[in-house]
């Protein structure tokens, strides 16, 4: 596993709960394009940054219908908010309309980057960046787009931000409104995922494990059942609001997976070995200088 227990999140926020901004600009734009329309991407539309993309009527009704589930599901009042500097993550929390709200605007919380591929269609990506594409699918998890971030190198920022709110948020109620890629980042520590099973939600059509739009993410130290608090946070339930036929809907317990050298080997010999040791080959030792292998 690549990274530290997400400061165990020993202490830290009683309950963490975080949203995904509801459907933007682009979001509607790459559906399009995906289905053969292209015209959004031409014009005013296609010199915006996607830092600046606005919701759509849709995300907005997605948004109010979110705050109103949390007002009256999981809890009146927060005592922290943070929200990504997006203004889709910014127009998302606006709308949430959660009482005594006081955001704070979060660096960290950014979508990831994308790169050379950020601001053009899923068509215009095929035609252009075919091999960056195809390098893409040898690992979802490393792969960094040209100029911009992989899933590992957003996780950083992630762990730093998990870190801050261990530190300043101890006890405390807190809110996140921010993006899918970052709520997968969110998962992957706290629910200490392994690259393969983050690849295997990444590849389901269940949409149970998808992240939709608004979707929220219910992190708690509070046993369900007893209200107990727990040292670190343990318990999670995804809901997506504007459709509960989405989502699971349900606590789950987090297990963190553990492996025996057994499990490690195993997983291991799935992996085929492809160069290995031939003596007619390998005149002498493999130079040490080797380093990046």
């Amino acid at each position: 596993f690549l990274f530290r227990s997400p400061p165990g999140m020993d202490g830290g926020p009683v309950d963490l709960v975080l949203v995904r901004h509801g459907e933007s600009e682009g979001n509607l734009a790459q559906f399009r394009s995906k289905h053969g329309i292209e015209e959004d991407w031409h014009g005013d539309f296609a010199e915006r940054h996607s830092s600046q993309y606005r919701l759509t009527d849709h995300g907005r009704k997605q948004a109010k219908t979110a705050g109103a589930y949390i007002k009256e599901n999981i809890m009146s009042r927060f005592d922290r908010f943070y929200t990504s500097e997006y203004v889709r993550a910014m127009e998302t929390a606006s709308l949430l309309e959660l009482e005594g709200a006081d955001w704070n605007m979060e660096f960290n919380l950014r979508e990831r980057d994308a790169g050379i591929l950020d601001g053009i269609s899923k068509k215009e990506r095929r035609k252009e960046f075919a091999t960056e594409l195809a390098r893409r699918e040898r690992d979802l998890f490393y792969w960094q787009p040209p100029g911009g971030e992989s899933i590992a190198g957003m996780c950083i920022r992630v762990d730093r931000f998990l870190k801050k709110l261990e530190e300043s948020c101890n006890g405390l109620k807190v809110v996140v409104v921010c993006h899918g890629n970052i709520i997968e980042g969110f998962r992957l520590l706290l629910e200490k995922l392994s690259q393969s099973s983050w690849i295997r939600l990444r590849d389901s059509s269940d949409s149970y494990d998808k992240i939709h739009n608004c979707q929220v993410f219910w992190y708690s130290r509070r046993e369900p059942s007893t209200g107990r608090l727990r040292s670190s946070i343990k318990y999670c339930k995804s809901i997506c609001p504007w459709d509960l036929s989405k989502s699971p809907n349900t606590w789950d317990t987090i297990v963190y997976p553990r492996m025996s050298n057994e499990d490690l080997l195993a997983h291991v010999q799935s992996i085929p070995q492809i160069v290995n040791n031939e003596p007619d080959k390998d005149v002498g030792p493999v130079e040490e200088d080797s380093y990046q292998c």
